[in-house]
């Protein structure tokens, strides 16, 4: 892990607000059932249960976000040295108005599907799309983005002009 070259941490305000945000959310669809019930059972029933996968997915975000992703000339890691992304399969990078992306992000477009994945504020892998981003700064993002465009350039100069 000593060849990194840009790291990327979440941070810990977006991550909070994030999660106090679905938390109130689920809190708030169970007060809503049990203080005025719907008329229908199936919404008697299924109300609380989506209010309890939001508290769920709450205190799921603040775990799996705690930890940052980084670069090497390899591809993009997780904290747990998983690899998320390998280098050889980034196509291009798309900071665009219109990238479908998530917030203050980029999407890298990939050479090969990939198998899905998914770190709450940190990252998502669907097919051919990885988006980075969510709660994380900025900065970081801009910094990690343009890290990546580097490294895809250098790679298709081949390794004679690097």
């Amino acid at each position: 892990m000593n060849d990194v070259i840009v790291k990327l941490e979440p941070s810990l305000g977006r991550r909070w607000f994030g999660a106090i945000a679905l938390g109130i959310l689920g809190v708030l669809l169970i007060w809503v059932t049990f203080s005025r019930p719907p008329d229908a059972l199936f919404l008697k029933i299924i109300v609380p249960v989506i209010g309890v996968l939001f508290i769920w997915q709450a205190q799921w975000n603040l775990r799996v976000a705690k930890h940052g992703l980084y670069l090497t000339k390899e591809g993009l890691f997780d904290a747990k040295n998983e690899q998320v992304c390998a280098l050889y399969n980034m196509a291009e990078v798309d900071r665009g108005v219109f990238a479908f992306k998530p917030s203050n992000g980029f999407l890298v477009r990939l050479h090969e599907a990939e198998p899905k994945g998914w770190a709450p504020g940190l990252y998502w892998r669907l097919g051919r799309r990885l988006g980075v981003g969510g709660a994380t700064h900025p900065a970081q993002n801009k910094q990690l983005a343009q890290a990546i465009e580097v490294l895809i350039m250098e790679r298709s100069l081949g390794p004679e002009n690097a």
